[in-house]
C-alpha cells in the first residue's frame, strides 16, 4: 500500500490532540512511568510543552498518513527538527496507525517518507522513543534500521515508612 503525508490543518490537529492525549496517558500508565492519577491533565501538559504554539510550533511537522489509493486517513506522524552546533537531527515523537489499518505496511511507508523529508532539510539522524510494552513498534523500527541507544528504567517503591 502506498501512502502520502498530508500536513495537518486546524481541524485535523484538534482531532489528533483529542485522540493522542488519552492514548499517551494510558501508554505511560501501562509502561509504569506514571501513576494512574490525573493522567489526562499530565498528558495535556506534556503536549502543551511539546507544541507551545500548537500546529504552528517552530520546527515541528505534523502529518496525517493517507492511504493514497482510497484517499483514507490511516494514521498520524509528528517530528521535530533540531539544529545543533554542527549537525541537524530530528526527533520522531508520534507515529501511529489507527488500529483497523495496522499490519498493512502504512507505518513503514510513512517512516520512509519522513526520513526522505528530513534528509532534504539536512537532518543526519532521527531518534524516537518507544514504550517497552509496544513490541510491534519496536520490531518495525528495528526492521528499518533503528537501534537501541539507551534504556530508561524505573522501580516503583512504597511511600510507606518501614517499622523496622
Amino acid at each position: 500500500m502506498e501512502v502520502s503525508l498530508k500536513s495537518m490543518d486546524e481541524n485535523s490537529f484538534r482531532e489528533y490532540l483529542n485522540f493522542i492525549i488519552p492514548h499517551y496517558a494510558q501508554d505511560n500508565v501501562e509502561s509504569g512511568r506514571w501513576d494512574d492519577f490525573d493522567i489526562l491533565e499530565r498528558s495535556k501538559k506534556e503536549y502543551d510543552w511539546l507544541l507551545p504554539d500548537g500546529l504552528y510550533t517552530k520546527n515541528n511537522y505534523l502529518f496525517n498518513v493517507i492511504e493514497t489509493e482510497g484517499n483514507i486517513e490511516v494514521g498520524y506522524i509528528g517530528i521535530k527538527v533540531e539544529d545543533h552546533a554542527t549537525t541537524k537531527s530530528a526527533f520522531l515523537y508520534d507515529v501511529g496507525i489507527y488500529e483497523q489499518h495496522r499490519r498493512n505496511g502504512y507505518a513503514k511507508s510513512a517512516l520512509h517518507l519522513i526520513e526522505k523529508m528530513v534528509s532534504e532539510l539536512g537532518v543526519t539522524k532521527v531518534a524516537l522513543y518507544v514504550f517497552n510494552q509496544n513490541e510491534g513498534a519496536q520490531a518495525l523500527y528495528k526492521s528499518i534500521g533503528y537501534g537501541v541507544v539507551s534504556h530508561n528504567m524505573c522501580k516503583v517503591i512504597s511511600t510507606q515508612q518501614s517499622s523496622e
